[in-house]
Protein backbone atom coordinates (compact mmCIF):
# COMPACT_ATOMS: atom_id res chain seq x y z
CA UNK A 1 0.00 0.00 0.00
CA UNK A 2 2.63 2.46 0.97
CA UNK A 3 4.69 2.05 -2.73
CA UNK A 4 0.66 2.94 -4.44
CA UNK A 5 0.55 6.38 -2.24
CA UNK A 6 3.71 7.15 -3.25
CA UNK A 7 3.30 6.64 -7.25
CA UNK A 8 -0.28 8.30 -6.72
CA UNK A 9 1.64 11.40 -4.44
CA UNK A 10 4.23 11.32 -7.72
CA UNK A 11 1.65 11.57 -10.05
CA UNK A 12 -0.28 14.46 -8.61
CA UNK A 13 2.47 16.73 -8.01
CA UNK A 14 3.35 16.26 -11.38
CA UNK A 15 0.12 17.11 -12.18
CA UNK A 16 0.22 20.05 -10.41
CA UNK A 17 3.11 21.71 -11.87
CA UNK A 18 2.18 20.85 -15.30
CA UNK A 19 -0.84 23.33 -14.65
CA UNK A 20 1.23 25.51 -13.05
CA UNK A 21 3.82 25.64 -16.02
CA UNK A 22 0.65 26.28 -18.37
CA UNK A 23 -0.62 29.03 -16.44
CA UNK A 24 2.48 30.90 -16.58
CA UNK A 25 3.23 30.26 -20.37
CA UNK A 26 -0.33 31.91 -20.90
CA UNK A 27 0.33 35.02 -18.51
CA UNK A 28 3.70 35.53 -19.45
CA UNK A 29 2.43 35.87 -23.35
CA UNK A 30 -0.80 37.38 -22.55
CA UNK A 31 1.44 40.40 -20.34
CA UNK A 32 4.21 40.71 -23.35
CA UNK A 33 3.05 43.12 -25.21
CA UNK A 34 6.69 43.56 -27.41
CA UNK A 35 6.11 39.66 -28.22
CA UNK A 36 2.47 40.55 -29.32
CA UNK A 37 3.78 43.00 -31.70
CA UNK A 38 6.47 41.06 -32.93
CA UNK A 39 3.74 37.97 -34.14
CA UNK A 40 1.30 40.65 -35.65
CA UNK A 41 4.22 41.96 -37.61
CA UNK A 42 5.20 38.13 -38.49
CA UNK A 43 1.39 37.56 -39.38
CA UNK A 44 0.84 40.70 -41.44
CA UNK A 45 4.32 39.65 -43.36
CA UNK A 46 2.89 36.20 -43.89
CA UNK A 47 -0.73 37.57 -45.21
CA UNK A 48 1.54 39.88 -47.78
CA UNK A 49 -2.15 42.37 -47.22
CA UNK A 50 -2.90 45.15 -44.59
CA UNK A 51 -6.74 44.19 -44.03
CA UNK A 52 -6.75 40.69 -43.07
CA UNK A 53 -10.09 38.53 -41.39
CA UNK A 54 -10.49 38.10 -38.07
CA UNK A 55 -10.00 34.31 -38.24
CA UNK A 56 -6.69 34.93 -40.61
CA UNK A 57 -5.47 36.46 -37.32
CA UNK A 58 -6.74 34.34 -34.56
CA UNK A 59 -5.35 31.46 -36.59
CA UNK A 60 -1.71 33.29 -37.15
CA UNK A 61 -1.98 33.56 -33.00
CA UNK A 62 -2.79 29.85 -32.40
CA UNK A 63 0.17 28.42 -34.78
CA UNK A 64 3.20 31.27 -33.38
CA UNK A 65 2.35 31.55 -29.93
CA UNK A 66 0.79 27.89 -29.48
CA UNK A 67 -2.35 29.23 -27.70
CA UNK A 68 -5.82 28.08 -28.04
CA UNK A 69 -8.92 29.79 -29.27
CA UNK A 70 -9.57 31.82 -26.33
CA UNK A 71 -6.24 32.77 -25.36
CA UNK A 72 -6.15 34.05 -28.78
CA UNK A 73 -9.48 36.14 -28.79
CA UNK A 74 -8.29 37.72 -25.02
CA UNK A 75 -5.08 38.74 -27.31
CA UNK A 76 -7.30 40.33 -29.79
CA UNK A 77 -8.55 42.29 -26.89
CA UNK A 78 -4.71 42.80 -25.38
CA UNK A 79 -3.74 43.87 -29.09
CA UNK A 80 -6.56 46.30 -29.06
CA UNK A 81 -6.24 47.87 -25.59
CA UNK A 82 -2.36 48.61 -26.84
CA UNK A 83 -3.40 50.08 -30.36
CA UNK A 84 -1.74 47.37 -32.32
CA UNK A 85 -4.66 46.25 -34.24
CA UNK A 86 -7.79 47.85 -34.90
CA UNK A 87 -10.94 45.69 -35.35
CA UNK A 88 -13.67 46.80 -38.17
CA UNK A 89 -16.37 44.24 -38.75
CA UNK A 90 -14.48 41.16 -39.54
CA UNK A 91 -11.36 42.54 -40.72
CA UNK A 92 -8.38 43.54 -38.79
CA UNK A 93 -5.91 46.01 -39.58
CA UNK A 94 -2.41 47.44 -37.66
CA UNK A 95 -2.32 50.56 -35.99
Amino acid sequence: MNNLELILGIVFVIGVLLMFVKYKHRMGIHNNVEQLREVTDLIFEEAAKSPISQNRYIRGLKEHLHVNEKMALKLIGKARMENIIRVEGKEVTKA
